[in-house]
């Protein structure tokens, strides 16, 4: 499930009528398509321990946010995003954006500037005091300066006064909202609250005992999450598959509640290696292994917005900092990656995740194989398109294997000025964050079960403020992408016609473009262990080499393996042999994928 903010509304009932014929077995999304995930997961979770109507609760979760506030916030939904103390006149500026009315909007930011205007208006004011005594075209004139110092001071001092709010940023973890907000009878709750109790409810767990990844894979059900690390530069998927990670208590109290900080404390990875040099943890715990870590956190890392959700910090020890040697004098001053001392503990530094969506917003290939046992399906929201009729569906899905081929179009406008200039920067922040799922939304086999939801400007997105109307339209939106899927990969038809998109006609186009690769992968293969390079050793002495035998590198074979690595090196030279014709390629879905090693993230 694909982020978007408030465009989540659109998977609790596409969720719902999907668990009408499927049991959800591997769940996946990111940002605001991982509260969706985790709703659901929840929901699965509840009816293989014996709610049969688990997902009752998840299809009223939008009629919930559309609803009025019972504290006088406005709706449910806008009262999820509450502001730190210090980010409230900021957070009020930025919401006064998504006010329809000109009039509201500027209310609002009077509202918010008015020590700012009172101090602009000052010096014009005082021009217009001492130059009271004029007469005629002179008196004219001094309204006319008097109006101009004044508009002029107040620019000036608005735009100070919003530069040293932003200034505030980054000592409130580069964000306006935490997500989370102590409990208190007179306010409502904040996101990470009511997403805690609500998947906790859903789930039928206590308050107490959060609902976590090992909960999950003891039912036999697999969650992922995406979340993006700013200080490495990369994705994430959650669970972490790494040990590497502390978190301070006393921070994680302002992202969560108090029970779930008290259960990652009483919850360390089980075995954990102690590290190969002292490392000062004063004040920190070892996150959670995969199995203990709750569920919740996994979202909160993975919707962290940004600007608008806070980054969330973990620690990690940068273990390629130089030590100095002895006798070498200390640095003039402490500086971010700077020498430690000759025998001084290594200190974990401060890592920042932010929302999964920077690097990947359609996580399709998080639970792929070569070929399908049952289907996967991805929901991606696109804008609504200019060429649409007026009362076509919101929700499309190929309907032939050469449907979704086509990329889809970003036009940039060339005479556009300004609004011109900013469309081309934000192509160019697309094109980078989202080249990668761009391409393998194309690719045979994935792009005939991709059911794709268009939204208008006023839907989802930052949208804080929708109306409930617009709420329901998405949430029809979700139940019709559900329905799509359905009609193809359960009874064949499309809008009341046989389809030939069907779950049958899926496993074939991944069967032919699979074999199609293989074929080509393992040519190549047979190729280079029959070629190697002149004076190159073959690779079957490199797997048979005695233990003391060059080269000196690490990954040795023991004894016990080497045998079955002879046999089955073998077995795959001798297919990649017969493959070289490349047959298989002829007739194979196009555009042909690639078979590479990545980065498992």
């Amino acid at each position: 499930m694909q982020g978007g903010v408030t465009s989540g509304v659109v998977y609790p009932g596409l969720v719902c009528k999907l668990a009408e014929y499927y049991d959800f077995q591997n769940i996946g999304g990111t940002s605001a398509g991982a509260i969706a995930a985790a709703l659901t997961a929840a929901a699965e979770y509840s009816r293989r321990n014996g709610n049969q109507d688990a997902f009752a609760a998840v299809a009223k979760v939008p009629e919930w946010l559309g609803g009025d506030s019972k504290h006088g916030s406005g709706s449910n939904l806008f009262s999820l995003f509450q502001p730190q103390p210090a980010m409230a006149g900021l957070f009020r500026f930025a919401t006064a954006f998504l006010v329809n009315s000109w009039p509201r909007r500027i209310f609002a930011w009077l509202a918010l500037f008015w020590i700012e205007i009172i101090i602009g208006i000052i010096p014009g004011s005082v021009l217009g005091y001492l130059a009271s005594g004029a007469h005629g075209w002179r008196f004219a004139g001094i309204v006319c300066l008097t109006v101009l110092v004044c508009l002029s001071g107040v620019g000036v001092t608005a735009a100070a006064g919003l530069t040293a709010r932003l200034s505030r940023l980054s000592r409130s973890c580069f964000g306006i909202c935490t997500g989370y907000a102590p409990p208190a009878p007179d306010k409502p709750p904040a996101l990470v609250a009511w997403l805690n109790d609500k998947i906790n409810t859903i789930a039928g767990k206590p308050d107490t005992e959060p609902l976590t990844f090992g909960d999950l894979q003891s039912a036999g059900i697999t969650l992922r999450m995406m979340t993006t690390c700013l200080t490495w530069g990369r994705p994430f998927t959650i669970p972490f598959a790494t040990e590497a990670f502390y978190f301070k208590p006393t921070e994680f109290l302002k992202f969560f509640p108090k029970e779930i900080v008290d259960w990652m404390e009483k919850h360390p990875p089980q075995d954990l290696k102690p590290p190969h040099e002292q490392v000062d943890t004063r004040g920190l715990c070892p996150l959670p292994g995969h199995d203990d870590l709750p569920v919740i956190v996994a979202a909160r890392f993975s919707l962290s917005f940004p600007f608008l959700f806070c980054t969330v910090p973990l620690y990690a020890v940068d273990w390629t900092l130089r030590r100095r040697s002895e006798g070498e004098p200390n640095p003039p001053a402490s500086v971010p990656g700077g020498s430690i001392g000759p025998h001084a503990p290594r200190i974990p530094e401060h890592i920042w995740f932010t929302d999964g969506g920077i690097c990947n917003n359609f996580p399709l290939h998080l639970f792929d194989g070569p070929v399908p046992r049952w289907p996967t399906f991805g929901i991606e929201l696109t804008n609504l398109r200019p060429d649409r009729l007026p009362n076509a569906p919101r929700t499309w899905i190929p309907n032939s294997n050469i449907g979704g081929i086509q990329p889809i179009w970003t036009r940039l406008n060339p005479n556009g000025g300004l609004s011109g200039t900013a469309g081309l920067i934000g192509a160019i922040i697309d094109a980078a964050r989202n080249w990668v799922n761009s391409l393998q939304a194309i690719v045979p086999g994935y792009r005939d079960r991709i059911v794709h939801i268009a939204l208008s400007a006023k839907e989802g997105g930052l949208n804080l403020t929708m109306p409930p109307d617009i709420l329901e339209s998405l949430n029809k939106y979700g139940c019709e992408a559900a329905q799509d899927l359905i009609d193809h990969f359960i009874h064949g038809t499309d809008n009341g016609q046989p389809t030939p998109m069907t779950w049958d006609n899926q496993r074939w186009i991944r069967y032919r473009s699979t074999i199609a690769l293989l074929e080509t992968f393992l040519a190549k293969f047979a190729y280079s262990m029959n070629h190697p390079e002149p004076g190159d050793d073959p690779y079957s002495q490199l797997i048979t080499r005695a233990p003391h035998d060059p080269p000196p590198t690490g990954y040795r074979l023991t004894p016990n393996q080497i045998p079955p690595a002879v046999s089955e090196t073998n077995q795959l030279i001798a297919i990649g042999n017969q493959m070289s014709s490349g047959d298989l390629q002829d007739g194979s879905p196009h555009p042909q994928p690639a078979l590479v090693i990545r980065p498992n993230f």
